[in-house]
């Protein structure tokens, strides 16, 4: 997905869409939210124009039948929160502020910011994760890291002082769950 404003140029914007539709399956979408309204017919003109060029045509015009999308926001922040539930594997931001506005997105595989910054970038060279959550998964998955291949346990330990604060919620948690059990084991510790 392909973020823009009219800060944006055109041709990077359909050179980008153009690589994602290459990919092979058919089932690839390449998509466009921008708050510019002049600028799809500009990117659809790059795309076909650019199109010619390419070795994959065949590849790509399948995707560019069925999965192919412009989407015009009324704002940035409309533009910003489509991407967000979009929840792209490859988000770029084509706009003002990239980076500060990057922060605003919850949900997306990679983010690349600005216009010098292309998806193929963290396909080769940048270095980021190229095991991305693909299909809006990014809403509640990330991308693949070394993190994924550590074991990790959360270390907890109270004093006796601050145990004897937090006994009376743990004790009404349990109740409310019906876990006499754990009532009882934090309980238990007040009385000693």
């Amino acid at each position: 997905m392909v973020a823009a404003d009219s800060s944006a140029d055109p041709a990077f914007i359909a050179a980008d869409m153009l690589s994602q539709a290459e990919h092979g399956s058919g089932l690839e979408q390449a998509v466009l939210v921008t708050d510019d309204p002049s600028l799809p017919a500009k990117v659809q003109r790059e795309m076909e124009r650019q199109k010619a060029l390419l070795t994959r045509q065949t590849t790509v015009d399948r995707v560019l039948e069925h999965g192919v999308f412009m989407i015009v926001a009324r704002s940035l922040a409309e533009m910003l929160e489509i991407a967000g539930k979009y929840a792209p594997e490859h988000l770029e931001l084509m706009i003002a502020d990239a980076e500060l506005h990057a922060k605003e997105i919850k949900a997306a595989g990679a983010i690349f910011m600005g216009r010098w910054t292309p998806e193929p970038a963290g396909d080769f060279t940048a270095g980021p994760s190229h095991v991305l959550p693909t299909g809006g998964t990014a809403r509640f998955f990330h991308g693949l890291s070394v993190m994924d291949f550590l074991r990790r346990s959360s270390l907890v330990q109270y004093t006796r002082e601050a145990l004897q604060k937090e006994i009376p919620a743990m004790v009404k948690f349990a109740e409310m769950e019906g876990l006499d059990a754990h009532g009882s084991s934090a309980a238990i510790r007040n009385k000693n």
